[in-house]
């Protein structure tokens, strides 16, 4: 772990689901408290188009996933980089167009950004990079209409779906818009998905419904298992387990209902135990 000059930041980095390493930059708590004010009483207050459902209150990967449900076909643009990728005079636009003086928005600008462009950790990144995204997805909500399907965009995932046959020629049509944007793809997870394969949106299978993908639901069916007949070799992680319960909650409610009994009984084998 390294600190930035300042020092307010903590630097490390966490394993990426497969293969290499994401960088975090997690603010300091009094600079944490001073970009969840900005968040909450400044960007807050600028709506997020509803194709939008990573980061925006009530909307979550299943209210991504409805659109896309049963349909025929689907492709996924993944952005590269998604938040370093947008600099400091992109964040400072923001505030000059929220009416905010260039003094007072370089000003805000500075506190939401580190080494000049957005931090993976901050509060306000990503409604930051919401807004920074609109006009672009604007832009591909019209393409969406053009070839009669459905636009979602899930932080970094971009997904169009519908009956028609997606090409190649297709994909690249959306990459020269977010480039042109200023952004890169990332080719290796993007990619075209027809019926007949596994269709995932944002981590959920939506071929039939939106569900985790099977391997995930058995695990965490074993898990519960075992908790249910130890609940003490499961010290530490009550919050865990609630937490899990609570997601299960948005597609299976009575088998959330019993896993979350379940993760209550390890977290008072917890309380009684310390």
């Amino acid at each position: 772990m390294s600190r930035n000059p300042e020092g307010y930041y903590r630097v490390y980095k966490i394993p990426k689901y497969g293969k290499g390493y994401r960088q975090i930059e997690a603010p300091r708590r009094f600079l944490k408290l001073t970009q969840r004010w900005i968040h909450d009483y400044i960007l807050s207050q600028v709506q997020i188009p509803s194709v939008v459902h990573g980061f925006v209150r009530g909307r979550d990967i299943f209210t991504n996933a409805e659109p896309h449900l049963k349909h025929k076909n689907i492709m996924v643009v993944d952005i590269k980089d998604f938040f370093p990728s947008i600099k400091a005079k992109r964040v400072s636009h923001i505030y000059r167009e929220l009416g905010f003086p260039v003094k007072v928005a370089n000003r805000l600008t500075g506190l939401c950004t580190f080494n000049g462009r957005l931090p993976q950790g901050a509060p306000t990144s990503p409604t930051l990079a919401n807004i920074v995204f609109s006009p672009t997805d604007a832009t591909l909500v019209n393409l969406a209409k053009e070839w009669d399907c459905e636009y979602t965009r899930y932080a970094d995932d971009l997904v169009f779906s519908g009956e028609r046959y997606f090409s190649k020629k297709d994909m690249l049509q959306v990459i020269r818009i977010v480039e042109e944007a200023g952004f890169k793809i990332n080719i290796r997870k993007s990619r075209i998905i027809g019926s007949g394969a596994r269709q995932i949106v944002a981590g959920l299978v939506v071929n039939q419904k939106g569900l985790p993908p099977r391997y995930k639901r058995m695990q965490w069916r074993a898990i519960f298992h075992q908790s249910a007949l130890s609940p003490q070799k499961y010290r530490g992680d009550g919050l865990r387990l609630t937490g899990i319960a609570a997601f299960v909650n948005r597609y299976d409610k009575a088998l959330a209902s019993r896993y979350m009994e379940i993760g209550n009984r390890v977290k008072e084998e917890e309380s009684t135990s310390s």
